[in-house]
C-alpha cells in the first residue's frame, strides 16, 4: 500500500465523516456529537501521540474542553459548530475556569468545516493567548495532520478510521463501477411509472433556492464538496459508457417515481428524504455482494436532485 492511496482512503473516511455530521446536525441529530468526543480522542492519540481523556466523562459539570491531556498540556473542545461566537465563548469559559493552569494550548476543533475569521487571535498581552489559524482545526486540519506521519503511522490511522466509520471504502476504479452498477440496478427496477405532472427540465433555481430554500445552503455544499471528487468522472462516464439511453431514460423515470414517493414519506423534508434515498439505494446495491463507493452513489442522487430526476418539481395546474 502506498503513501497517495493510503492517504486517499484518510481523505475518504473523513469526508464521509464530516458530511454525516453536517447531515445530523442539519436534522437537529446532537448524538452523533457525543460519540465524536471518544473518536477523536482516540484518531489524536492515535496520530499524535496525545493521551487525551474524555473529561466530560470524569467530570460531569466540565465546561470549555471536552479531551484533555495534563502531561502534554492540551486541551481540547469538540465542536460542530464553526461560528465565532461559539470560539469566543470557548476561550472565554476557558480562561475563567482556571484551566490555564492546567493546559498550555486550547484546541478548538469543529468536526465540519471551519470559516474565515476576521480575527487572528483572542487574549494576549499577558492573558493567555489563542491563534486563530493554529489552534482552530476543522476536519481538513487532522486531514493535513496525518498527511504529515510516517507511511506507518498513517496505515495505523488508516485502519482505525475503516474500522470506526462503516463505509464501503473505494478501490482503484470502483467508482466507475459503482455508477455502472448503480444504473443497471435501477435502470431495472420494475415499478416504473410516469407522472405527467412531473417537470424533466433542470430547474435548480425553482428547486434548491425556492423549494427548499431551508435547505438550499446545505444541499449546495454536499454537491459542491462531492463535485470535486466525482463531477469529472460523471461527465467521462457518460461521454464513454456503453450503457444505453434507454438504461438512463428508465432510470430518470424511476427515479422521479421513486424519490416521490420518499419524499412524501419524509413530510417533504428533502434532508431526511435524500438521506432515506441513498440508505435505500445502498440496500438494493448491497444484495450483488460487490464493493461500491458510497460517495459516488451521494453524488450521483444530489447530481439527479438538481436535474430534477430526484424530487422533480411538479408543473403548475390550469383551472
Amino acid at each position: 500500500m502506498n503513501r497517495a492511496h493510503t492517504f486517499s482512503l484518510v481523505v475518504h473516511h473523513l469526508t464521509q465523516l464530516q458530511m454525516r455530521i453536517s447531515m445530523f446536525n442539519s436534522l437537529n441529530m446532537q448524538d452523533i456529537n457525543i460519540h465524536a468526543e471518544n473518536f477523536f480522542r482516540d484518531l489524536l492519540n492515535l496520530s499524535l501521540g496525545y493521551n487525551l481523556i474524555n473529561i466530560n466523562i470524569s467530570q460531569r459539570n466540565a465546561q470549555s474542553i471536552d479531551l484533555g491531556d495534563e502531561t502534554a498540556r492540551v486541551a481540547i473542545q469538540v465542536t460542530s459548530t464553526s461560528d465565532f461566537s461559539k470560539i469566543e465563548h470557548t476561550y472565554t469559559g476557558f480562561v475563567t475556569s482556571g484551566l490555564p493552569r492546567k493546559y498550555d494550548r486550547l484546541i478548538i476543533l469543529i468536526a465540519t468545516e471551519k470559516k474565515q475569521y476576521r480575527k487572528k487571535t483572542l487574549g494576549g498581552s499577558g492573558e493567555f493567548c489563542l491563534s486563530i489559524s493554529r489552534d482552530v482545526w476543522d476536519i481538513k486540519t487532522v486531514a493535513s495532520e496525518i498527511n504529515n506521519l510516517s507511511l506507518e503511522a498513517m496505515i495505523k490511522c488508516s485502519d482505525f478510521l475503516r474500522d470506526n466509520i462503516s463505509i464501503s471504502a473505494p478501490r482503484p476504479s470502483n467508482e466507475v463501477q459503482t455508477l455502472v452498477r448503480l444504473i443497471t440496478v435501477l435502470s431495472e427496477s420494475e415499478s416504473i411509472t410516469i407522472d405527467t405532472r412531473d417537470r424533466g427540465d433542470p430547474d435548480p433555481e425553482g428547486k434548491i433556492i425556492k423549494r427548499f430554500a431551508d435547505h438550499a445552503a446545505f444541499l449546495k455544499k454536499q454537491y459542491s464538496d462531492l463535485f470535486e471528487i466525482y463531477g469529472q468522472l460523471l461527465k467521462e462516464f457518460y461521454k464513454y459508457s456503453d450503457i444505453s439511453q434507454t438504461h438512463l431514460l428508465k432510470l430518470q423515470i424511476y427515479l422521479r417515481s421513486w424519490s416521490d414517493h420518499i419524499l412524501t414519506e419524509c413530510a417533504g423534508d428533502p434532508l431526511i428524504a435524500l438521506e432515506l434515498l441513498v440508505r435505500r439505494v445502498l440496500t438494493k446495491m448491497e444484495v450483488s455482494g460487490l464493493t461500491f463507493d458510497e460517495c459516488a452513489v451521494r453524488f450521483y442522487l444530489v447530481d439527479q436532485l438538481i436535474a430534477c430526476n430526484v424530487f422533480p418539481n411538479k408543473r403548475p395546474e390550469h383551472a
